[in-house]
């Protein structure tokens, strides 16, 4: 029997880290029971990147690619396993557009513009007759670009938040357009999709769309990875970098101004817009939830 391949794309923002530590706590018994998981740990290293382990015709970061037939490089990660689980939200695009006469904080529209052709291209190899099983999260547009502007002052764009919502409209964020993409895509099998705000709700469906119904329970980890800035930390970090002050900013305002009972986590969008934001997504939620061969978990 051809393995099941299963590919969980992100999205950014939306808790990923968290479900690959958890799983990753799970390695062992997961292994015993067939299942291979590969996350960012393994798949973000020169030469074992997704692009460079299939030889796939775009590979941006110009990894050392592996000239063997595709067969034998997914049998040699399958390692007698008969399913294939891979997460690696920048396989199907970064967050921000990188292009070097553009601002490092502006997202590509549409969300992830190749992502159905790099998934197309990966399926080819690894599972060419039935294709891959997809797995995606999505997110409040205003909770997402909230998030995802924390990541913009940490790669070193310190934008007012204004500037910020001006090249990144709150109703450009289109998880429709995208999951429509993704789904007509000839490589994708079946498109698994939940709501960032019901992953601890729905940790356990979550797991078993990813790791099969026979794989072992995996337990989220009680920590929290990549957590929010507080509005102080985005304020000390936009202060001191008008001020010409350099290094790791952002880092250092998480220490001194961690989210806490007396430093609320930044919000760069007034009540109004929240409403509105919430409504463009619940009506999101409910179109998605009627495509064909989508399968939307809820609580």
């Amino acid at each position: 029997m051809s393995p099941t391949v299963v590919f969980h794309a992100g999205a950014h923002k939306t808790a990923t880290t968290h479900l690959q530590h958890s799983i990753l706590g799970m390695r062992g018994p997961l292994e015993k029971a067939g299942v291979r998981f590969f996350g960012p740990s393994t798949l973000r290293q020169p030469g074992s990147r997704i692009e460079a382990r299939f030889n796939l015709r775009f590979n941006p970061r110009k990894s050392v690619a592996d000239m063997r037939d595709a067969d034998e490089v997914l049998s040699e990660m399958l390692d007698g396993g008969k399913r294939l689980v891979l997460s690696e939200e920048n396989f199907i695009g970064t967050l921000f557009d990188r292009k070097a006469d553009g601002p490092l904080h502006r997202m590509p529209m549409p969300l992830y513009p190749d992502a159905a052709l790099r998934l197309n291209a990966l399926a080819a190899k690894v599972a060419p007759e039935n294709g891959i099983e997809l797995c995606l999260a999505i997110r409040d547009p205003a909770g997402f670009l909230n998030s995802a502007y924390g990541l913009a002052l940490q790669g070193g764009s310190c934008v007012a938040m204004d500037r910020f919502k001006w090249h990144n409209p709150m109703q450009d964020i289109d998880w429709v357009g995208l999951i429509g993409r993704l789904r007509r895509s000839a490589g994708v099998r079946r498109l698994t999709i939940w709501r960032y705000e019901d992953y601890h709700d729905l940790f356990d469906p979550i797991m078993g769309a990813l790791l099969g119904p026979d794989a072992p329970r995996v337990r989220p980890i009680d920590r929290l990875v990549n957590g929010g800035l507080s509005a102080a930390a985005v304020q000390f970090t936009l202060d001191h970098h008008a001020e010409g002050v350099d290094g790791p900013l952002v880092q250092l305002a998480r220490d001194t101004h961690p989210v806490g009972p007396d430093s609320p986590p930044h919000d760069g969008f007034d009540a109004e817009e929240r409403a509105l934001s919430l409504a463009f997504y619940d009506q999101q939620v409910e179109i998605i939830a009627q495509m064909d061969g989508v399968t939307l978990l809820r609580p």
